[in-house]
This record gives C-alpha cells, sequence and structure tokens, in this order.
C-alpha cells in the first residue's frame, strides 16, 4: 500500500482513536456525549472495514493486471531465451563425440562440470555448422547471439520495468553487466592486442580456467532466468528439453514447449 492510501486509514484511526478516549473519559454512563462516541465509533468501524475492502479488491485487481503484463514480458523473451541456450548447447554438442550417460529434462541440467570441461577444449576459430545458410565462428556466432540477448533483455525492461518484480530487473541486470558478457564483447580486441604470442593457430577462448568460471556464474544466472520464465507462462509454453535435441544438427523450431 503506498503513502498515498495511507492517508485515509490514518484520519479513521485517529478519529475512532479520539471516540475510544471520550468514551472511557466520561464516567457517566447517562451522558449523550458518551452515547454519541460509541456511535460515531461503530460508524468508523464500518466505514473503515467497507474502505480496506474496497482498496483490496482494487490492489488484487492491480496485481492480476501486473502478473499478466509480467508474463507477456516473459513470453517476448521467449525466442531469445531459446536462442541463447541454443547457443551454449551447439557449443558443448561441438565437442563431444556422443551424448554423456546423463538425463537432460531441465535447462540447468546442461551447465555441469562435463559441460565446463569439455568447452575448454572449443576452437572459436573453428566454423560453427548450426545453420546451413550462415557461415561463421564459434567466436563470431558467440558475440553475435550474445549481443541479441543483452539487447532482448534491455528492450523488455524498458518497456515493462514498472510491471517486473524488483527481483527480476535484479537478475535481468546481472545477466546484462554480467563479466562474462563483457570479455565476450572485449574478446576481439583483448585477442588482437595478443595475437603475436598466439602460434598454435587455434583459439580456445575458455581454455583459461578463470575465463570458464566467469562462464559458470553467467550460466547460473541463465538458468535463473529460465526458472523464472518458466514459474511466469502457461504449462505449454514452458521451456523443457526433450531428448531428440540430440539428434538434430541445425536449431530446432522454437514453437514447441520442449526444447
Amino acid at each position: 500500500m503506498n503513502s498515498s492510501l495511507k492517508k485515509p486509514y490514518l484520519v479513521l484511526v485517529l478519529l475512532l482513536g479520539s471516540c475510544f478516549f471520550i468514551y472511557f473519559l466520561i464516567s457517566d454512563p447517562n451522558s449523550w456525549i458518551k452515547s454519541f462516541s460509541m456511535e460515531m465509533a461503530s460508524e468508523i468501524i464500518g466505514i473503515f472495514i467497507v474502505v480496506f475492502s474496497i482498496d483490496r479488491v482494487i490492489e488484487i485487481d492491480q496485481e492480476k493486471q501486473r502478473r499478466k503484463l509480467e508474463s507477456v514480458a516473459f513470453l517476448q523473451l521467449r525466442r531469445p531465451l531459446l536462442r541463447h541456450f541454443y547457443l551454449f548447447f551447439n557449443m558443448f554438442k561441438a565437442t563431444i563425440t556422443e551424448k554423456p550417460d546423463k538425463v537432460y529434462q531441465a535447462v540447468p541440467d546442461l551447465f555441469d562440470n562435463v559441460f565446463f570441461e569439455q568447452l575448454a577444449f572449443l576452437d572459436f576459430d573453428k566454423s560453427a555448422p548450426v545453420l546451413p545458410s550462415l557461415e561463421a565462428t564459434w567466436s563470431d556466432y558467440l558475440s553475435k547471439e550474445c549481443v541479441q540477448f543483452k539487447d532482448s533483455l534491455n528492450r523488455t525492461m524498458e518497456k515493462y520495468c514498472l510491471f517486473l518484480q524488483p527481483e527480476i530487473i535484479e537478475l535481468m541486470e546481472d545477466i546484462i553487466n554480467s563479466p562474462f558478457l563483457w570479455l565476450v564483447f572485449q574478446a576481439p580486441a583483448i585477442r588482437k592486442f595478443g595475437g603475436r604470442q598466439n602460434t598454435s593457430g587455434s583459439y580456445n577462448l575458455l581454455a583459461r580456467k578463470e575465463i570458464r568460471d566467469l562462464l559458470r556464474e553467467y550460466t547460473k544466472l541463465i538458468a535463473e532466468l529460465f526458472e523464472q520464465y518458466n514459474q511466469r507462462v502457461s504449462d505449454e509454453q514452458k521451456i523443457k528439453i526433450s531428448a531428440d535435441l540430440w539428434s538434430n544438427d541445425i536449431l530446432p523450431k522454437m514453437g514447441s514447449g520442449r526444447i
């Protein structure tokens, strides 16, 4: 309840307190002031109940509207979230020869120790065969998708910030300002600066454990955002992992409720 709505309640409480004070102050049971103060107290209690009930109805309706718009905001993040998941899934898939002996059901299941260990061997100079029509290296693919994802979060926050809960806004800001994203955007300049020292002909961006740790923290935020998304959309729109994802060589269609 905001401060403007508290003022009527404060006035009613003060009037009610005054009526009780007068009632108990006057000892004469036959005094008309004593009777009048009790009648006024009863009227004020009635008004208080009516005002409180109306405010509750208004608050409930406003909360329903807020949740509806919050759900719309998250639905607009559906495609960006799916694309971001496919980015990391395709990176992981490119480093393994067969599906790990593990059941993957939810997005956080992907981000285990095997995931981070395998990504240490990904050569970001190699071609990223994620779409037949897309000729790009893993470095280009990573940078492009991260830029688009960050832009999507910024647009959602700008448009729906009044309807998102503070913890959701904080989560999105943590993702946008993630050190891992900063590293991805600065990687070309950093690589160019240190290019003379690289004579192997490969580019293992995630070879160093410190960088993989940044990715680990970033994926924790991403997994939390997926969880918040699933909590706010219908069952048909929830994002889950299906077993047949491993057999796809290109990005699956994004219309179904399962990845």
